[in-house]
């Protein structure tokens, strides 16, 4: 039996120890918090959709991912909450261009009239001529999916191990053959699977790994609405998706744009919460003058080339990493294909374009991926 220990314990490395435990391999995770759930994955805003994403692998990809997600609930699995988004932060023209995209790749979408879609409570201080209906996506609880994720592994044998931060990847003769734990204590494996988000670079530099990311700060704070909102509305200056039955998520690419390297604190901190609030309430009025129910910073994990990076090492065996953006709607099947490739030693065609030794290439000029507000 083989032996997969799992670096970070958000939602992808969830999903990676549910398979590899449900396809028989001996699974332990690893990981630096407390909890599970507690870096990237805790951090995101958790939009699921594949609207707007580039080049067409990478919509596809992230199409299937919302796929998944979908047949997980309809499964009874807890976490994804389908929900339709309405979308008109990128222009008319270009929103019209995306949706026409989307529609011909089999895509839910649809470019109407703001008046023929009215979502109770939406009434923006300047509104739109037209939306993107977006009525097959969704926002994603990734504590809960995550921490379901974990029991299931747990219920086939697997170990997972908080509060245990990685020191570095044991190595023999070139091959990954463990861990070495903050605290000194060393665990073998047959493969170890990077996923640790923010940290995964740093831990992949202890194989030579060429993983490249690009961490972005934001502020995400959940606000008090009651009777809550029936879509995820995705606005010039402001993103705004339900959290629950009474209250809502919002999150700025404006105010994040203005982080620096690490989380503001005292008068900075309450100044850039204001904003945020006074920007969701410009289209949900009834958030104007609400007082943030919880606020945090988080890092997020972000490839230079926007895209996931998932696969084996060149030169490197026992290594195997998954680390990507739009978590929320990848991670579950990112998970459940890394373990298939972990498994039986054959690549799912889906992953092709996301190879990790695709960082030793200098990079060609291209469109970067698209991935706003998620």
């Amino acid at each position: 039996m083989r032996t997969v220990i799992v670096v970070g314990a958000g939602v992808i490395g969830a999903s990676v120890a549910l398979h590899t435990a449900l396809n028989g391999m001996r699974t332990l995770v690893v990981d630096s918090g407390a909890e599970p759930c507690t870096g990237a994955s805790a951090a995101s805003f958790s939009r699921a959709t594949a609207f707007g994403k580039e080049p067409e692998p990478y919509f596809e990809l992230n199409h299937a991912g919302l796929e998944e997600l979908h047949g997980l609930h309809a499964q009874g699995v807890p976490g994804f909450h389908p929900c339709p988004s309405l979308v008109w932060a990128a222009g008319p023209d270009r929103t019209a261009a995306q949706v026409e995209t989307a529609r011909a790749r089999g895509y839910a979408a649809a470019h109407v009239g703001a008046h023929r879609v009215p979502v109770p409570g939406v009434e923006p201080a300047d509104p739109p001529e037209s939306v993107a209906h977006l009525p097959e996506e969704g926002w994603v609880d990734l504590p809960r999916l995550s921490a379901w994720s974990l029991d299931q592994a747990r219920s086939r044998g697997a170990r997972v191990m908080q509060s245990c931060p990685v020191a570095r990847l044991l190595t023999d003769d070139g091959s990954v053959t463990g861990v070495e734990l903050a605290d000194g204590r060393r665990l073998s494996a047959d493969v170890v699977v990077n996923a640790a988000g923010p940290r995964a670079e740093e831990i992949a530099a202890d194989v030579g790994g060429p993983l490249s990311l690009t961490p972005t700060l934001g502020l995400l704070a959940d606000l008090p609405l009651p009777g809550g909102l029936g879509a995820m509305v995705l606005a010039p200056g402001v993103s705004i998706r339900p959290h629950g039955p009474e209250s809502v998520r919002v999150r700025s690419e404006q105010v994040d744009g203005r982080l620096g390297a690490s989380a503001p604190t005292g008068h900075e901190h309450d100044r850039l919460l204001a904003e945020l609030i006074e920007r969701a309430a410009a289209v949900v009025p009834a958030l104007s003058g609400a007082r943030a129910l919880s606020s945090r910073f988080g890092v997020r994990a972000f490839p230079s080339d926007g895209r996931s990076s998932v696969g084996t090492l060149g030169g490197v065996p026992g290594y195997y990493e998954v680390v990507t953006h739009s978590g929320a709607t990848v991670g579950p099947l990112l998970g459940r294909l890394a373990a298939e490739e972990i498994g039986t030693g054959r690549r799912p065609p889906m992953l092709a374009p996301y190879a990790p030794d695709r960082f030793r290439i200098p990079p060609r000029a291209e469109q970067p991926a698209t991935t706003a507000h998620q």
